[in-house]
């Protein structure tokens, strides 16, 4: 049978907190050791993290005794508390795993197809319109609102009226549909290169120029404009008729393609106009180009005037109602949303955050951890929440990769021997294309006192990190002599690690020695 404690931990606590007795805290640790360590490690698998964990979960339990006290009998058992305490400290640093890791994957994505998988965009562009006509309207849907409005997949989920990760595998099996069809064509890409290249040639290399008033116009008047100009081309001259033609092309080609959800706006916009102040004069203005504009296509019928409206600029006027009804949407949600009620710690804020990232609730976790850093700026977990959180989750306007960077050095400044948010840095110093600033947080990692202890295999993480060094060093200086002893160090440290003999394979052939060249890339092929 197992013996009773004379002391029950309630008294032992209480000891504590009343009498600043250690002793009695002690006998409380050495009580629950064994269990919470042994939770700890059925859990995370390592033995180094499972004490960390029970570790922390004893430091928690000093920190909160007096709270804690006010809710137990005088004989209570701590254990409970103490299992549920292991178990959420278990899952907090798996699910920070799975982010990091998560983190990485995205970054790489980024990362892969500007190296060495990209497309040349003068041959998609002939071909992207005719594909995406053949796709079907709910597959379309998705592929402009993702690439060519550039809403996250949680506007594209409460747009479609669908969750976030059913948004984000509608967008992904469009853009496989979006692939195959350019593939007929006599074109192959991976799906992270065309997913680069639609974000970065849909919408924004459009000129500015006529495109909101021509649009406006065409939306109110293409039904008019298209009958009276097909009366009027029997008798014009052949030049006339090719200029109306151009005309009706893109006024009827955008009526057609976007005529509901373009009408509906503007009537949202004509709703709204008493609500939303700052959007008023924009709307006035639009109103003012429609009619301006109406005035040339009346004196286009006479033949006075020669208005030179283009596909691009059609496309730029997508990009430009999109946000407009993004922002309408944007203040719609600040009214509709309730005000959180304020907390009286940093601590609180944070917990709350979580309970919002777990909810999806991007935007109501930001200004959680907003609240949280500034009362403690030096929390650092919040720090690092924050910068995933800009990174990942937030549309551009709200978050991006300079304030992911921002933050993770913040929190170095703070505890510069963090491994997660270094090898992070080093990432997104790569995509925002500061090299040597990347090339210099791997080598703080790999050189300096890194502390390791929250991550499962320390020789995997350093394998990965002497990888992308190498590749840094591949890609970006074009060092191949200096990348090459890099991917050695990661094969001796990692002998599975994937790309890695494809990359040092790459960098013997750049340096003509073929036969070690061709020995890589029997293990593993070149893209």
């Amino acid at each position: 049978m197992m013996e009773m404690n004379a002391i029950s931990d309630a008294q032992l606590l209480r000891r504590y907190v009343e009498n600043g007795d250690e002793a009695a805290f002690r006998d409380l640790v050495v009580r629950h050791t064994d269990l919470l360590y042994s939770a700890a490690l059925r859990q995370v698998s390592s033995p180094d993290l499972a004490a960390d964990l029970a570790q922390s979960v004893f430091i928690d339990l000093a920190r909160k005794a007096r709270e804690l006290l006010q809710t137990q009998a005088g004989d209570a058992s701590l254990l409970g508390w103490l299992y549920r305490s292991t178990r959420f400290a278990a899952l907090k640093h798996l699910r920070d795993d799975r982010r990091r890791q998560a983190h990485e994957r995205q970054v790489m994505d980024h990362l892969e197809p500007a190296a060495e998988d990209q497309i040349d965009w003068e041959r998609v562009q002939p071909l992207l319109d005719e594909a995406m006509s053949d796709l079907g309207e709910e597959d379309r849907q998705a592929l402009l609102l993702r690439f060519f409005k550039n809403h996250d997949f949680r506007a594209i989920g409460e747009l479609l009226g669908v969750s976030d990760d059913t948004a984000q595998k509608r967008v992904s099996r469009a853009l496989d549909k979006l692939r195959a069809l350019f593939a007929r064509r006599g074109m192959t890409a991976t799906a992270a290169a065309l997913s680069a290249a639609l974000s970065a040639n849909a919408v924004t290399a459009a000129p500015e120029g006529l495109a909101a008033a021509f649009s406006a116009a065409a939306l109110a008047k293409a039904t008019t404009a298209a009958a009276t100009a097909t009366a009027q081309a029997i008798a014009m001259t052949t030049l006339q008729k090719a200029i109306i033609t151009a005309t009706l092309a893109a006024a009827v080609g955008l009526s057609i393609y976007e005529a509901r959800q373009a009408s509906k706006a503007h009537a949202e916009s004509r709703t709204l106009r008493q609500q939303h102040a700052p959007l008023v004069e924009q709307v006035e203005k639009m109103t003012r180009e429609r009619d301006d504009l109406a005035s040339e296509l009346a004196s286009l019928r006479n033949g006075n005037q020669r208005p030179n409206p283009s596909n691009s600029e059609v496309l730029k006027l997508r990009g430009q109602v999109g946000m407009l009804r993004l922002q309408l949407a944007d203040g719609s949600d600040a009214r509709t949303r309730p005000a959180q009620p304020p907390l009286t710690s940093a601590g609180d804020y944070y917990q709350r955050a979580m309970q919002h990232e777990s909810a999806h609730e991007y935007e109501a976790e930001l200004e959680d951890l907003n609240k949280a850093l500034e009362m403690d700026p030096t929390l650092t977990q919040a720090l690092f929440d924050r910068a995933s959180l800009y990174a990942q989750k937030l549309p551009k306007d709200k978050g991006g990769i300079e304030k992911a960077v921002a933050d993770y050095t913040r929190f170095l400044d703070i505890q510069p021997n963090d491994c997660a948010a270094r090898h992070n840095r080093g990432l997104y110093y790569e995509q925002l294309r500061q090299f040597d600033n990347a090339i210099a947080d791997y080598t703080a990692l790999i050189e300096g006192d890194t502390d390791f202890s929250h991550v499962g295999n320390k020789d995997k993480q350093l394998a990965l990190d002497y990888f992308y060094r190498g590749r840094a060093y591949q890609w970006y200086k074009k060092d191949y002599a200096r990348a090459i002893p890099d991917f050695n160090q990661a094969l001796r440290l990692d002998p599975s690690a994937e790309g890695v003999h494809r990359h040092r394979g790459q960098c013997y052939e750049a340096l003509g020695q073929a036969d070690l060249a061709q020995a890589d890339f029997a293990i593993e092929q070149p893209n």
